[in-house]
């Protein structure tokens, strides 16, 4: 098979990122391929024997087991079958809670269940749930402007808090998305869309500040980096499933603002937080305007790294693929602590949400979320390459993840699941090419 017939079925076959659907509309300038420093072994044809300790299919296998027999039984409970809607958080053998719900987890889980039955399970019962959750999230905290409440009551009557941040408008709009690829029903895809694109008014808008997302009130104007990511991973699904050039637009420009305004290559991080100008802070501590400790956060870099990489595969723009890569690759050596492997070592090893040295985050151990998207960032990269030292992270990483499997965070509704489905769907291409590179990515 040629190298350009496996690229063309790759662009039309894979599920994650839909790939080669939009390729040519507005793509980022090639002047990114030109700062690219790192092995770039895409075409070898060294087969991938094992990764985690484990054969492919075993790795498989085990993905599919804790999906199966943990995570979805779990979520499952968090289902308000009464008013429609679900719990912010379940744990094994605790009692759901659907007193307060948040608009933050109530999108994360119409996409989770939207998926699951699109990608995973196939069972209506988890089409039903995403479908009653959006029909309540719909009546209850929809408001002008295509914004969504932050928080209502239980049966839907009362609305307990404006919206206080777009996050959750973020998530509604992904579950939108991914629920209108099962429904067919063009008013999802519209809300979506108008979702959309009133994110991105209030997001480059001088006045639009931070409330409480994540952290305490920001100034007004400031850009965030998690909010251009989480933008982009909600926007590569809406536009995977429907192309829509406005949309695409303002994709395009999700990822012009982490690589050409959040990304620092003199000192090879992402910033965190950056003025309203997009320019970095360049004295007010309160504002994250210093580097060291608070101005990056690993977790949130590893992300928009991986969230880059996605949909420039799903345009097939290589050069900005590369440019995500070559980002993570700095981000991991920075912020990342290895593991060993040692079970001494496993509770200081992983992703520090701070930078870097070693230097662990305020609570003094490693968020144990962050290694989802760890092992996400290099199961991509190792699709599409045999780039040895992140083959090493994604070992060092795997056995961290699984060497306290109670501190998974089962009760979460957009890491852990992502990790999994994503992680599946790799394993699953990697597999059914003989364990070979995908073969896309053009030599250099």
């Amino acid at each position: 098979m040629s190298r350009n017939y496996s690229r063309r079925q790759f662009l039309k076959n894979n599920s994650i990122a839909g790939l080669g659907t939009l390729s040519g509309l507005g793509l980022i300038s090639d002047v990114f391929a030109g700062e690219l420093n790192v092995n770039q072994g895409y075409q070898s044809e060294s087969r991938l024997e094992q990764l985690g300790g484990k054969s492919l299919q075993e790795l498989l296998n085990h993905h599919r087991s804790y999906l199966n027999d943990v995570y979805i039984p779990n979520w499952e409970r968090g289902i308000d079958h009464q008013y429609g809607g679900f719990a912010n958080a379940i744990s094994p053998g605790q009692t759901p809670d659907f007193e307060k719900k948040g608009m933050y987890f109530q999108g994360r889980a119409v996409w989770m269940f939207a998926y699951l039955f699109n990608h995973v399970t196939q069972n209506k019962k988890h089409l039903e749930a995403a479908i009653k959750g959006r029909d309540f999230l719909i009546k209850s905290a929809l408001i002008p402007d295509y914004r969504w409440a932050s928080f209502v009551s239980r049966d839907g009557r009362e609305i307990l808090s404006e919206p206080l941040d777009h996050y959750g408008d973020i998530y509604m709009m992904q579950g939108l998305a991914e629920l209108y690829r099962a429904s067919n029903d063009p008013k999802d895809l519209d809300l979506a869309i108008k979702t959309a694109i009133s994110i991105k008014d209030r997001l480059l808008s001088p006045s639009y500040q931070h409330v409480e997302a994540h952290t305490e009130s920001l100034e007004p104007g400031t850009r965030r980096l998690p909010s251009w990511q989480h933008f982009l991973a909600g926007l590569t699904i809406l536009l995977t499933i429907k192309r829509d050039p406005v949309v695409e637009k303002i994709a395009r420009y999700c990822v012009r603002v982490i690589c050409e305004h959040h990304w620092r290559p003199e000192h090879g991080v992402l910033l965190e937080l950056l003025d309203d100008q997009f320019r970095p802070y360049s004295f007010d501590a309160n504002n994250w305007g210093k580097f060291y400790p608070q101005g990056v956060s690993g977790w949130h870099s590893i992300q928009a790294c991986w969230m880059v990489m996605n949909d420039a595969l799903r345009v097939g723009h290589f050069p900005t693929y590369r440019k995500g890569l070559e980002m993570g690759i700095s981000t991991l050596k920075k912020t990342y602590m290895m593991g060993k492997g040692m079970p001494s070592d496993m509770n200081n090893g992983g992703l520090s949400l701070s930078h870097p040295g070693g230097q662990l985050n305020e609570n003094g151990n490693i968020v144990w979320g962050a290694l989802d998207d760890v092992l996400v960032f290099c199961l991509i990269a190792i699709e599409h390459g045999r780039d040895s030292q992140i083959i090493d992270y994604y070992n060092d990483c795997f056995k961290i993840y699984w060497s306290q499997p109670e501190k998974i965070v089962i009760n979460g509704l957009l890491h852990t699941p992502r990790q999994f489905f994503y992680s599946i769907e790799i394993l699953e291409r990697i597999i059914g090419r003989g364990a070979k590179v995908s073969g896309i990515l053009p030599k250099s």
